[in-house]
């Protein structure tokens, strides 16, 4: 999606935001992610502020912050605090707590990686409460699959972030914080740590060193070997046909990557 500078949005979505939070002093646009419109940090007098946000008219954008707003409470020992939400002159905007942190480093014999472990083991007992609206994992692979009923095996009712790229982790001084909930969704308990290997393994690990870090995860721990071999298989046909001449360095590697993790799969069930 194409971003929008501060300056450039509504007078009246700009005049809402300095009466929730007080006069801006500077915006530093940010360029990780490309779902919302605008994503900024507004330097306030008390500090700072991570903005996003998108026009009502972006459907799907919208829908991606109605989903991000509504898990927030839900998922705050693993994310920043959800400060404002605001509707004017035609959009949404999303403030939240902003996080001193850097992007997350996956390359193998990273000090990120225990970190990382921590925050997805945090996830992985967390529980969103029937009321809250988001997205069924299966369903959105269902134009997808070859056979639909066999979607039902990574159907489930575990809270999934299902965009575990290194960009969407930030290491602070008191852990691995992660954000971007805006394709959260409900589905089988294994498929946080599976796209966690997915994404290890498109910076440079063997799927035999990304699938042995996930050792200790009860989610990984307790996965179906020929589940895992099915969405294995099932990640890497979609994307094969999704991006199969990608222009972007990051989704060449992540095509690979999964790629090597089906074949990898698909040996260890012989």
């Amino acid at each position: 999606m194409d971003r929008i500078e501060w300056q450039s949005l509504p007078s009246d979505l700009r005049s809402a935001v300095q009466d929730q939070f007080g006069p801006i002093i500077k915006v530093e646009p940010i360029s990780e992610g490309r779902r919302s419109a605008l994503a900024t940090v507004a330097h306030l007098k008390d500090g700072p502020v991570f903005l996003k946000g998108a026009p009502i008219a972006n459907e799907r954008a919208t829908a991606q912050l109605d989903r991000e707003a509504a898990v927030n409470p839900h998922v705050r020992s693993v994310t920043p605090e959800l400060l404002c939400d605001l509707t004017a002159s035609g959009w949404r905007l999303l403030g939240f707590e902003h996080v001193q942190g850097r992007r997350a480093d996956y390359t193998p014999g990273s000090r990120d990686l225990n970190t990382i472990l921590e925050a997805l083991a945090t996830l992985e007992n967390l529980r969103l409460p029937a009321t809250v609206d988001v997205m069924w994992f299966e369903g959105r692979w269902s134009d997808y699959a070859t056979v639909p009923q066999h979607l039902t095996q990574i159907a489930g009712t575990a809270l999934l972030h299902t965009d575990l790229n290194p960009g969407n982790v930030l290491i602070t001084g008191t852990g691995a914080r992660l954000v971007d909930w805006g394709m959260t969704s409900r589905g089988a308990p294994l498929v946080n740590p599976a796209d966690l290997v997915v994404n290890l393994i498109a910076c440079g690990h063997t799927p035999h060193e990304a699938e042995a870090l996930m050792a200790e995860l009860d989610t990984w721990k307790n996965a179906d070997p020929a589940v895992l071999g099915y969405y294995a298989r099932l990640v890497a046909t979609t994307w094969l046909e999704a991006f199969w001449t990608p222009t972007h360095p990051w989704a060449r590697a992540v095509v690979d990557a999964a790629v090597k993790w089906a074949m990898h799969r698909r040996e260890l069930l012989r």
